[in-house]
């Protein structure tokens, strides 16, 4: 069988953002572009959910043939991917673990006429988003789709977010990190001048140097930045609670973490 695609004559809606993202000027919205990318081995499944995006007004690639969509899916757009779970050479769930090892992170709904716990199970615990049986009606398909693609606009846009922050951290010279690391951990200019045996105007300089080469204001903004970055604070040398200089206080760190997390 051939590969069929089909595209409707408007644009999908658009996802409002999720409520505890805040986008930075430096961070580009996700991508307006969407695809319903539809995969079942049997065409008239394939005609009638095409034909339910279609209504929904969202744009759809349909593919009869996983094989071939794997060949064809596309790593700059917004969707999700309806896939049959039943389907021969590659079954719908060994579609998602292809993706996802391909580093592609749309989400999978899965769409069987066999649904059971098990399956449902496998599918979850594998990261697959949705899991329907055949016979749910437009509206519900259309809403699982909506919830899809607005899913992968927040992990778009949570991975740029995660990618510029890095990107920042890079800029930082190896002594600066031994500063912003004890900076994160709650140590004072005065700790950190003891730890690194150097100066209280060094230390400052250096936090003034990080803050501005991260473009932020404060430590409770560093923190922020850093578990944004899933900055690893244990992964380096210096040692906040050495035995040659003064303990890091817990309590700062744990302030720091309840503000970061308001």
């Amino acid at each position: 069988m051939t590969t069929n695609t089909a595209r409707a004559d408007s644009s999908s809606p658009n996802s409002a953002q999720s409520s505890d993202l805040k986008e930075s000027n430096s961070i580009a919205n996700p991508s307006d572009e969407v695809v319903v990318y539809l995969v079942d081995d049997q065409q008239i499944e394939l005609d009638l959910m095409r034909r339910w995006c279609e209504k929904g007004g969202y744009v759809t690639e349909t593919f009869d043939r996983p094989e071939v969509f794997l060949k064809c899916v596309r790593r700059d757009v917004i969707g999700c991917v309806v896939a049959d779970l039943r389907m021969p050479v590659i079954s719908g769930l060994d579609l998602q673990k292809r993706l996802v090892a391909d580093g592609l992170a749309l989400p999978v709904i899965l769409v069987t006429g066999h649904g059971d716990a098990d399956n449902c199970r496998t599918a979850f615990q594998q990261g697959v988003f949705d899991f329907i049986e055949k016979g749910f009606d437009a509206d519900h398909f259309l809403s699982v789709i909506g919830k899809a693609i607005h899913q992968c606009r927040r992990d778009q846009f949570e991975h740029e977010v995660k990618t510029s922050a890095r990107q920042l951290i890079d800029t930082i010279s190896p002594r600066e990190n031994d500063v912003m690391r004890l900076l994160a951990g709650g140590a004072t200019l005065k700790m950190i001048a003891q730890q690194l045996k150097i100066s209280v105007q060094t230390a400052s300089k250096h936090r003034t140097s990080i803050f501005t080469k991260l473009g932020i204001d404060n430590e409770v903004d560093l923190y922020k930045t850093l578990r944004v970055a899933d900055y690893d604070l244990n992964a380096h040398d210096v040692d906040p609670q050495d035995a040659n200089g003064p303990a890091v206080d817990a309590a700062n760190v744990d302030a720091r973490l309840n503000v970061a997390n308001e």
